[in-house]
């Protein structure tokens, strides 16, 4: 067993660098990665410049760590949707990941924000070895989707379609939507009078350049909600 002293600084260290990555991650999603450095990432922080340096030598590090954490934790989340509502129908399927993705951008809005500004970093972040490898973790939650409407396109609940151009279409149109939902999600304007009309409306256009007939995916809407409201997917990630 790890001495007391140890143990506790151990998780001193673990506190300070977790503080220093979700400083980073709010200046990153105000700034870019190329307008992000290290004096805001400390102001953000609390912390000494100085102390900020002792865990990240440079901009570069600390970057290549905060995209391994997000890239982790969404691919976690994401793998848990999945594996939540395996047994579901394509339609009810990929409702369910949207609602689970919407509950997840009203507890933690900036990793959605990550999720949109990643890819276009990635080389930045992870220079010419890697950053083909960094974009294609950055982009788990729209190859999800697209397995989901394969399958769907197989079974014939979803008109012919590429998988993978209508789920670029489907997640941005989504990401768009929430977006714009964004102040009622934060609960910037008081609490949702009605979450379910609110999630409705983000994924209308989503279902509809689908091809889906409304009452299909309304009628998944409606069960999923229901069914989540004994045990809502949450991200517990940040």
């Amino acid at each position: 067993m790890m001495p007391r002293n140890l143990e506790k600084n151990a998780f001193v260290r673990e506190s300070r660098r977790q503080q220093i990555l979700e400083a980073a991650l709010s200046v990153y999603i105000r700034a870019g990665y190329h307008g992000t450095n290290m004096d805001d990432v400390a102001e953000a922080a609390k912390l000494a410049k100085g102390l900020v340096y002792y865990y990240y030598r440079t901009k570069k590090e600390l970057f290549t760590e905060l995209y391994t954490w997000m890239f982790r934790e969404g691919f976690l989340f994401s793998d848990a949707l999945l594996e939540a509502s395996k047994d579901m129908d394509p339609v009810e399927q990929l409702m369910y990941y949207a609602y689970g993705m919407f509950g997840a951008n009203k507890e933690k809005p900036l990793m959605m924000q990550f999720y949109m500004r990643a890819p276009f970093d990635a080389f930045a972040v992870f220079g010419t070895e890697k950053w083909e490898e960094g974009a294609v973790k950055s982009d788990i939650h729209r190859r999800s989707l697209a397995d989901i409407i394969e399958r769907g396109v197989r079974q014939g609940v979803i008109p012919h379609t590429n998988p993978s151009s209508a789920a670029n279409s489907f997640w941005s149109v989504f990401v768009a939507n929430v977006f714009e939902y964004s102040k009622l999600i934060m609960g910037e304007q008081g609490a949702l009078e009605n979450e379910a009309d609110t999630f409705r409306a983000v994924v209308r256009f989503c279902f509809q350049g689908l091809g889906v007939e409304y009452d299909l995916w309304n009628c998944c809407l409606e069960k999923v909600i229901a069914d989540n409201r004994k045990g809502e997917p949450t991200y517990e990630g940040l």
